[in-house]
């Protein structure tokens, strides 16, 4: 079953505050940009539903040395601008990592704001295939392709470091060995014991900054599979003006072989043909926690091998008394999708069963 969660709920709030007509014309805003930069704090980034590292980077500062002459001291000269340069790497690739988590957080915000003002107009109804819903969701799919421009950006930020933080593990080794050059004076002994301190405190900063990018791509990557699938799963809903099974439209038992579709809203009603016959999978949810993905799989496998085209109906049996079977369903319905399954060829609707005692999925091709 497709719900709003509390996130959703907030942004729905948010976006249709400063609205004063309910039809489509409302709606226009949400493409209007603020000419002043928003700052992106830590309650924009809750509000975007996305988590990101929050730590800026910042080297410690590199002591000043004289010359003592002796070759080791040359050395102590060579290793402290080599560890500056790395500094400089560090603030350059922490900068861009500051701006870049400051596009993504406004790129989701954004993506938020349009999946939420879509939820919205769906869980009430509008009309089938709406143009204005279908702007809305290219706009949404325009903040994918961003989402995956800045996780491209992620990476080769991580690849930066990467090798900043070999460099600077190498120059830590080098900085330890020169104790043992021969011809060095106490002072140069003196340089080398500061130098390791700030190198090692450099290289700490480094795989820090490491460790914190490689999170940041993780769950970035993870917030866009979720976004594509939730992009699926609005598209499917557009198509029929609604969510199916969790909005004003549902649908009851007409006759064996067909579903009659009723408007709460506008007492229409239309028939939808179903497959005949036994369905092609059959899962009974009395137990929560039952395995059905490998059944489904090789059952949509199946029967993809035999018809390419071939189309799934997910219908959710509910029980008169007792937990709903639509959130099994649209749970079945996002497993399918995500087996190849086209979303248009994916059907989701509902009936109340008088002698089934537990929720159950049946799931029918055609």
């Amino acid at each position: 079953m497709l719900k709003l969660s509390k996130l959703s709920c907030l942004m729905i709030a948010a976006a249709l505050s400063g609205c004063t007509h309910s039809n489509d014309a409302g709606f226009q805003s949400l493409f209007g940009r603020n000419s002043r930069e928003v700052a992106i704090s830590e309650r924009d980034a809750a509000a975007a539903g996305i988590v990101l590292g929050a730590t800026d980077f910042k080297p410690v500062e590199i002591s000043s040395v004289s010359n003592t002459g002796t070759f080791v001291g040359q050395k102590v000269i060579t290793f402290r601008n080599e560890l500056r340069q790395l500094q400089k790497s560090i603030k350059k690739n922490n900068d861009q990592l500051q701006k870049l988590r400051k596009s993504v957080v406004s790129n989701a915000l954004q993506y938020h704001r349009t999946v939420g003002i879509m939820e919205a107009k769906l869980q009430v109804g509008t009309t089938p295939g709406n143009p204005r819903m279908l702007e809305f969701l290219n706009s949404a799919q325009n903040n994918i392709q961003t989402m995956t421009s800045n996780l491209s950006s992620l990476n080769q930020i991580s690849a930066s470091v990467s090798a900043d933080v070999a460099n600077t593990d190498y120059l830590s080794e080098a900085i330890q060995s020169a104790y043992s050059i021969s011809g060095a004076i106490d002072e140069d002994h003196a340089h080398l014991r500061t130098l390791e301190n700030e190198a090692n405190q450099t290289s700490v900063l480094m795989h820090s900054l490491e460790s914190e990018i490689s999170g940041d791509i993780a769950r970035q990557q993870q917030y866009i599979d979720t976004a594509n699938d939730n992009l699926a799963n609005l598209n499917e809903a557009i198509k029929i003006g609604s969510f199916g099974v969790n909005n004003p439209v549902m649908y009851q038992r007409a006759s064996t072989n067909s579903i009659k579709r009723v408007n709460l809203a506008k007492p229409v009603s239309q028939t939808v043909r179903i497959t005949d016959g036994r369905p092609l999978l059959s899962v009974n949810f009395a137990n929560r926690n039952i395995d059905y993905k490998a059944g489904l799989r090789q059952a949509v496998d199946n029967a993809v091998a035999k018809k390419s085209n071939a189309v799934f109906d997910v219908v959710a049996v509910n029980p008169i008394k007792g937990q709903s079977a639509q959130s099994y369903a649209s749970s079945v319905f996002q497993d399918i999708i995500a087996m190849g399954v086209s979303a248009d060829r994916v059907n989701i609707s509902s009936r109340t069963d008088a002698n089934a005692s537990d929720p159950a999925v049946l799931v029918f091709v055609r």
